[in-house]
């Protein structure tokens, strides 16, 4: 006899083993059971079964709609996208952009973007050619338009060379070239001519030493390199150096480091330019990259140039180093390698040296010293410097 009275159950009376005899079990006072056998009078159960089908069906139509709407959705976004790509692609294209595409200039162009190569857009002057600033009105930018004087002999090769070296270089401290122009001027005479970023705040070289600028007043503000400012220059031509002997694929070698190729833009950062007399070396099987024996030393500037090139030696990236290790001198103590003062024996390396450590402050710039009081700070900072410039600049290669 099982008696379950009274114990408030629910649910579903089974109708097997002792519960397919009526007169064996006892469920009164229970009243929520429900099923069982006929003879126990209970309420039929209702069907589980058929309300979680229902449920199962219902969840299936609700994830139906959300798949249907998320997937026009996606479509939707899709097919906008592809419409907006198909425009601004179009629209880049019937646009000339300097960032995009190679820029093709004749030489109508470049005569009227520098009025006619004016003598009052001639911002320097080199062995081989002249730069003048201009402005290109396809794309109303400020450049800078190096045109090769064909009649010097050497412009042709120096032109060759500077092309060569730029194609496969990128460097943020290297001069950026936007384009070159190679044909014929009105006259049917042969046109070459390259055309780079301009440089707003010109070249080192007239930072230093005062090139072109009038009255004392702009004296004063042209002279205004301030330490931090000298050293982010020297770090500058360093990094760039670096990448060029070392972060290429080939290796090249500058052959012409001295402050009136090195250029500075408009937040004052230091940018290394032409390029007409590198050497590019495929190879590189020891620490000092050389060109093959059939090559000529580089011809570089008296005073910069590495004093093994005088002696017939082949050019080296460690050439390069002596004229970074002279131009670090320079910038330190603003005179130039040529200066009147150097005759005999004495030159700006032997000059330095001997200065260092104790005499250090009377050879420094004296503009250097005009912005800070705090004299033993700088001593300390402007004597490791130049211990640098010492150590690049010494006269033996191997040194």
């Amino acid at each position: 006899m099982l008696n379950l009275s009274f114990n408030m159950l629910h649910g579903q009376v089974p109708t097997q083993g002792v519960f397919q005899n009526s007169s064996a079990i006892s469920i009164v006072g229970n009243n929520e059971l429900c099923g069982g056998i006929a003879k126990l009078d209970l309420p039929p159960c209702p069907s589980f079964k058929s309300s979680k089908n229902k449920l199962s069906h219902r969840t299936k139509m609700i994830l139906l709609v959300v798949g249907l709407v998320i997937f026009l959705s996606l479509f939707v976004s899709f097919f906008i996208f592809l419409q907006r790509h198909h425009v601004s692609k179009k629209k880049a294209s019937s646009t000339p952009s300097i960032k995009h595409q190679f820029l093709r200039v004749s030489y109508a162009e470049l005569l009227k973007a520098t009025n006619g190569f004016s003598e009052a857009n001639l911002i320097g002057v080199g062995s081989y050619a002249s730069v003048f600033k201009g402005i290109l009105d396809e794309v109303q930018m400020v450049v800078a338009v190096k045109v090769l004087n064909l009649q010097t002999r050497g412009a042709f090769e120096s032109f060759t060379l500077e092309c060569k070296a730029l194609r496969a270089i990128r460097h943020r401290n290297l001069l950026k070239i936007l384009t070159i122009c190679s044909s014929v001027d009105f006259h049917g005479n042969e046109f070459k001519a390259l055309v780079y970023e301009f440089m707003a705040n010109g070249n080192l070289g007239n930072w230093l030493h005062q090139v072109g600028v009038g009255d004392h007043e702009q004296l004063e503000e042209h002279r205004n390199l301030k330490l931090i400012q000298r050293l982010n220059i020297s770090t500058d031509i360093a990094s760039a150096l670096q990448y060029l002997h070392c972060g290429c694929e080939s290796t090249i070698i500058h052959g012409d480091l001295k402050p009136s190729n090195v250029l500075l833009d408009d937040e004052m950062m230091a940018h290394i330019g032409d390029f007409g007399l590198a050497k590019i070396i495929s190879t590189v099987s020891s620490d000092v990259a050389q060109v093959q024996s059939n090559s000529v030393a580089i011809r570089g500037t008296i005073g910069y140039v590495a004093p093994e090139y005088g002696m017939g030696d082949l050019a080296s990236t460690l050439g390069d180093v002596y004229s970074f290790g002279i131009l670090l001198l320079e910038i330190f103590t603003g005179k130039k390698p040529t200066d009147e003062m150097f005759k005999d024996h004495l030159n700006l390396h032997n000059f330095v040296k001997n200065a260092l450590p104790d005499r250090v402050m009377e050879i420094v710039d004296p503009f250097i010293l005009l912005e800070h009081n705090r004299r033993s700070w700088i001593k300390d900072c402007i004597v490791s410097i130049l211990r640098i410039g010492i150590v690049c600049s010494m006269e033996s290669p191997t040194n």
